[in-house]
């Protein structure tokens, strides 16, 4: 019997053992469970599954995929890769080199270039009114020697011409002004017979008679049509003798004042153009009604650029700027892409009190000023302006940038741009192929030099060779040849 019982009592505690380790092995679970439930997955995987170094080559596999990814839209995006890049580089080394050449080619400085550029005007007006006064004198005056007048005129301009090719030394300007002012006063000395001084004399009271019989124009013209396009206007399919036809009353050479009053104010169009006719049919259509309605004394001036050559806009200009100026006492310049059509004639092109950027709302950019430094499109500057910032910049060989240069030249000038409201200053894009613009390193580097570099690098160091001018009834058709770029630059 006490056999039985202590048998009994250790199945008793056996069992409770049992039931001990059971419950153990129960609680050691739910703790596990607990655990990872609460802790993250990563943090299991670091301790228990994943070997640190594999962690390790993932994240810098996925650094790598992430960097490649970024080079590649780079490269669909700008046309670059590393070659591309490094040879840019030698491109940028190249242009300090060329620029430290120009720098030192004794460039005269702007103010004695201003000086003797308006010399070189009056000199070129002056051989027109001598022609003028020949050709009325040749019927009334036989005593008046064409022949010498012709020539001290073209000897004074030769003169004049070879000042801008001299050494910049104080001695030499000061000789060259001398002698054309020497040389204009043998010529009215030799030419003061009583018929020449009685017909310039009577020349110039017809003039002022003619000009005193008529009243200046409205300030605010009366034959305004506001917007002249609307969502679905449509251009014509007209050509060039065509508009000759409807606008017979034009100049040759494009150029326009009203008849039944003076205008107030005189301004050339500059066009810089490059094959775009059919754009240039089109501009010439609406220009000439929207000048002559706002009652200006205008021409239109489209400088080209001879040969398929690396584009350069800034030497066009100012070429067409120089070339104008010493046609005709010009108050203010335009200076006009040939695809901008102006959509509103209340958006005058008359002359501004500063400079105005008159292209403010462009449809292709949704009629809004995509950053304060635009002023590209359709510029209007004043003379005077114009030759205090030197111009444009000779610098930017291919498409872009010469705007936003000028700019800079303005505001370090002090010279604030307008903008007419975006409800007037509005323009329509005409379609074409979109060149593709110069390496922007290159220009962002010619850029933060502007304000720099505008007293040496501008339309007084213009370098360029007019090839041709021809007068057509719409316009003047200038051909300009502007070399090739200097090393780094193309």
């Amino acid at each position: 019997m006490f056999t039985d019982y202590r048998l009994f009592t250790n199945a008793l505690q056996n069992l409770d053992n049992v039931r001990e380790q059971q419950r153990q092995q129960t609680a050691r679970s739910s703790y596990q469970l607990y655990r990872y439930s609460h802790e993250p997955i990563s943090s299991n995987l670091l301790r228990r599954d994943i070997p640190p170094i594999l962690v390790l080559v993932f994240f810098l596999f996925l650094i790598i995929i992430i960097l490649s990814q970024i080079l590649v839209v780079h490269t669909s995006r700008y046309g670059t890769n590393f070659s591309t890049m490094q040879k840019t580089q030698e491109e940028l080394k190249q242009m300090d080199e060329s620029m430290e050449t120009i720098l030192h080619k004794n460039v005269l400085p702007i103010n004695k270039w201003r000086l003797l550029f308006h010399i070189q005007t009056y000199l070129y007006r002056f051989e027109y009114f001598f022609n003028l006064f020949n050709d009325q004198n040749n019927s009334t005056n036989e005593n008046l020697n064409q022949t010498k007048i012709y020539f001290h005129i073209k000897k004074n301009l030769n003169q004049s011409d070879e000042i801008f090719k001299q050494e910049n030394n104080d001695s030499y300007l000061i000789s060259n002004i001398k002698h054309i002012q020497n040389g204009l006063e043998e010529l009215i000395d030799e030419n003061s017979d009583y018929a020449f001084r009685w017909k310039r004399k009577k020349l110039r009271y017809n003039y002022i008679d003619n000009h005193e019989r008529k009243n200046y124009c409205n300030k605010h013209p009366s034959q305004l049509k506001g917007r002249i396009f609307d969502e679905n206007s449509t251009y014509p399919n007209i050509s060039l003798y065509e508009i000759e036809m409807n606008y017979s009353n034009i100049r040759s050479g494009g150029q326009w004042s009203p008849s039944n009053c003076l205008a107030r104010h005189k301004v050339a169009i500059i066009i810089p153009y490059r094959d775009r006719l059919e754009h240039l049919v089109i501009l010439l259509y609406y220009l000439h009604p929207i000048l002559q309605r706002q009652e200006l004394d205008y021409k239109i001036y489209v400088s080209e650029q001879r040969g398929n050559g690396t584009y350069n806009k800034g030497v066009l200009m100012n070429a067409a700027f120089i070339y104008a100026s010493g046609e005709y006492d010009f108050q203010c310049f335009v200076f006009h892409d040939v695809d901008l059509i102006p959509e509103d004639d209340r958006n005058m092109y008359s002359c501004p009190v500063f400079p105005r950027h008159m292209s403010a709302a462009v449809n292709e950019m949704n009629y809004k000023l995509t950053y304060e430094e635009l002023i590209g499109g359709v510029l209007n500057i004043r003379k005077e302006h114009f030759l205090t910032v030197n111009g444009y910049s000779n610098l930017y060989w291919g498409w872009g940038a010469e705007d936003d240069d000028l700019y800079y030249r303005l505001k370090d000038a002090s010279l604030k741009v307008l903008r007419p409201p975006s409800s007037i200053a509005r323009y329509r894009m005409l379609q074409h192929t979109k060149r593709t613009p110069s390496v922007w390193n290159k220009r962002a580097k010619l850029l933060y030099s502007a304000a720099k570099r505008y007293a040496w690098d501008g339309v007084s160091s213009a370098r360029y060779n007019l090839t041709s001018v021809t007068a057509y009834p719409l316009f003047t058709h200038i051909i300009v040849d502007v070399g090739l770029p200097p090393p780094g630059f193309s």
